[in-house]
């Protein structure tokens, strides 16, 4: 079944727009984990369809072999699709990203960090459901427009990603995107999704081809996942994690990982394992390419509801610049830059980031927010135990800064200089430059004009 094969076995049909209340980028609410919803672009068009398909479920470890446990499960899922509505704008290139259910229904949790670029180059893209707890939700949240959507067992996530792939790939009229010429795909996600996704190139990655022998998905994207794999049987409750280094896909992975998810966390008896604990190397093998980014100060959550303070560190610019790597990489065979470590004092299951002087953590992707820092960027916040997964961030002291540059003038002709710098490397866009550059004039405008004896600038 991991072949990709069944598509034929599929059916798609749209939700009309008057069926009900889609919850969409327009019309919902922003999450606990963001302030807002990116910007949908006047000249892109969102769609719901229903999916309908046969699945199996699978046994083995979270990164192969894969046994078929059962098959012949029918099922109806949710797809939302999101393209430029003039054809000609479109590059090509499809981003498909199962939904995050961390708090049991949807979201598009990548979306949230990459959608300006996906947008800017003309890309399209495809969340899914692809969990039981999704169907029940949104059929909780509007039974008459969701009433045939039907996913039976948490175990049929696989089969639904590789389908969903397949019928995007090939085309033809099972794909939301049949009118379109699609010449790539790629798999996403981001924190829970972003496990499904590691655990799906792990696992299922290679294997899935399309009817003549291509790779269904030219790459993929497991982002802020920790060391987690998902098992392939999760059952009916929440998974109980597993933990690995991501094998050869076949096919590019750049895996991102902000500097709360390489630690890890432990709160009492329950311990989330950092991904430092299951690091591997960089490769560019043609079966292994591999990158692994680690954001020093980078959290897994701005800001969380209840937890102290919040932080500013700009994860999705970095984010975007990854996945853009990405796309080179498999396109034009560009192999994205290397990036040093993060540097650790404590080496364990849970980690402790290694700090210079200011606080802040060493190594890990090159930033100038760390290189040139005003703040100090803390990955984890306080009291509850969700909190862990928040940032917090503290400005430093006025004698700090008076001492390190003097002035705002000072400070930001180096910043700049550093955030070029990071920009002709590849770890940052050129495109995200303008927004970067005036949110932190504004944050260092701020911080020495609060100085007792402030320099006249």
């Amino acid at each position: 079944m991991v072949d990709g094969r069944t598509a034929d076995a599929t059916q798609l049909r749209e939700i009309p727009p008057g069926a009900g209340v889609a919850e969409t980028s327009a019309t919902r609410p922003p999450s606990e984990f963001d302030e807002s919803l990116p910007a949908f672009s006047v000249d892109y068009t969102e769609v719901e369809y229903l999916l309908s398909g046969v699945a199996g479920t699978y046994t083995g470890p979270a990164t192969g072999p894969a046994t078929v446990a059962s098959s012949g499960h029918r099922y109806v899922t949710r797809v939302l699709a999101r393209y430029p509505t003039h054809r000609a704008r479109f590059s090509g290139r499809v981003l498909v990203e199962p939904f995050n259910t961390t708090y049991g229904f949807d979201r598009d949790a990548l979306w949230l960090h990459v959608g300006s670029l996906l947008q800017a180059q003309g890309d399209a893209w495809i969340g899914i459901s692809e969990r039981a707890w999704s169907a029940s939700e949104l059929k909780r949240r509007d039974p008459r427009r969701y009433a045939d959507v039907d996913i039976g067992s948490n175990d049929l996530a696989w089969d639904v990603l590789r389908t969903i792939g397949t019928v995007v790939k090939q085309g033809g009229e099972h794909s939301p995107l049949r009118h379109l010429p699609v010449r790539r795909v790629y798999l996403g996600g981001y924190s829970q999704s972003g496990v499904d996704t590691a655990t799906f190139a792990a696992t299922f990655g290679a294997l899935t081809r399309t009817a003549d022998d291509r790779p269904v998905y030219d790459g993929f994207f497991p982002a802020c996942h920790a060391a987690s794999l998902t098992p392939l049987a999760v059952g009916e409750g929440l998974p109980r994690f597993e933990y690995a280094p991501m094998p050869p896909a076949g096919v590019p992975v750049v895996e991102v990982q902000p500097q709360s998810d390489v630690e890890g966390f432990g709160v009492d008896e329950f311990v989330n394992p950092g991904s430092a604990s299951v690091r591997r190397d960089d490769g560019d093998a043609p079966h292994d390419r591999f990158r692994l980014y680690e954001i020093a100060g980078a959290p897994h959550a701005a800001k969380i509801a209840g937890c102290e303070g919040g932080s500013s560190f700009p994860v999705p610019a970095f984010v975007r610049a990854a996945l853009r790597g990405l796309f080179l990489w498999s396109e034009d065979g560009v192999a994205p830059p290397r990036a040093p470590r993060i540097a650790l004092r404590v080496d364990d299951v849970v980690a402790e980031a290694d700090v210079d002087r200011f606080g802040n953590a060493v190594g890990g992707v090159p930033s100038p927010f760390l290189a040139v820092p005003i703040a100090r960027y803390e990955a984890h916040s306080t009291p509850g135990p969700l909190c862990k997964l928040a940032g917090r961030e503290t400005p430093l002291p006025p004698d700090v800064l008076a001492d390190r540059y003097g002035d705002a003038q000072t400070y930001l002709a180096e910043f700049t200089a550093s955030l070029d710098a990071t920009i002709r490397a590849g770890f940052l866009l050129e495109q995200d430059r303008a927004e970067l550059l005036e949110a932190q004039a504004a944050k260092a405008h701020a911080a020495f004009a609060a100085m007792p004896t402030a320099p006249i600038t």
